[in-house]
């Protein structure tokens, strides 16, 4: 298992349609570096995949952005707080893919990055056009984009937590449900929907699995669950 392939179970709904889109991705760049941000949307606007990019500076703009115009792919700050990006992606629909823009690949960044509720990652040092077409292209796949540097620290922290205990995890079958659904990299707000339940009921299944396997955010509890094979089910 790759953590490039993570996310790669993701419910039809939400899968883009490569043949459809490919060429037809509408961009939005919020970050509040004038400099990143120009320079983010000049690569873009370079990319075969893109067919508009618009840029702006803060979290207001772009979610002014977003009640007007339809938008496929929204890149943000990786220092964005985790109350801030619940809260715009509340108000955006599911098809909205999110991507985050790390700065530097600190230990404590990419720990930050990976607890949030996201569909790829971008590392800033060293963005070229082909890392930006091939996150495009992932996520256009249905896959979960993230720099490498993460990557290892993510299989990193999988390995210093060992395997999972033969015996002594117990999960109930809602929370069985929620871990699966976790996996098909499905928000609260869908595993609300998909089980027929509160969106709040969702959260306490999802805190509940995070604390059973120890996990400290869901990206880790996905890729223990695939390591460890405690998926149920295809989605």
């Amino acid at each position: 298992m790759t953590i490039s392939a993570v996310h790669t179970l993701e419910p039809t709904a939400r899968a883009f349609e490569f043949d459809r889109l490919y060429g037809q991705l509408r961009v939005l760049v919020a970050l509040e570096n004038s400099v990143a941000r120009w320079g983010v949307c000049s690569m873009l606007d370079a990319l075969p995949t893109v067919r508009a990019t618009t840029g702006c500076g803060t979290l207001q703009e772009a979610a002014a952005q977003l009640s007007e115009t339809s938008q496929d792919v929204l890149i943000l700050s990786a220092t964005l707080a985790d109350d801030e990006l619940a809260t715009l992606r509340e108000s955006c629909p599911d098809t909205l893919k999110v991507m985050l823009l790390l700065h530097h690949p600190s230990d404590e960044a990419l720990a930050r990055a990976a607890s949030q509720h996201v569909d790829g990652f971008l590392l800033e040092t060293g963005l070229t056009p082909e890392a930006l077409q091939d996150a495009l292209s992932r996520l256009l796949r249905g896959e979960m984009p993230m720099p490498d540097s993460m990557a290892r620290e993510l299989l990193s922290m999988v390995r210093r937590r060992g395997p999972a205990p033969a015996r002594g995890l117990f999960l109930t079958p809602r929370e069985q449900q929620a871990l699966d659904l976790l996996v098909a990299g499905c928000s609260n707000k869908q595993i609300a929907r998909r089980l027929g339940i509160s969106e709040h009921g969702a959260k306490r299944h999802v805190g509940n699995v995070l604390a059973k396997l120890n996990c400290p955010n869901r990206t880790l509890a996905v890729a223990m669950a695939l390591r460890d094979g405690l998926v149920t089910r295809e989605l």
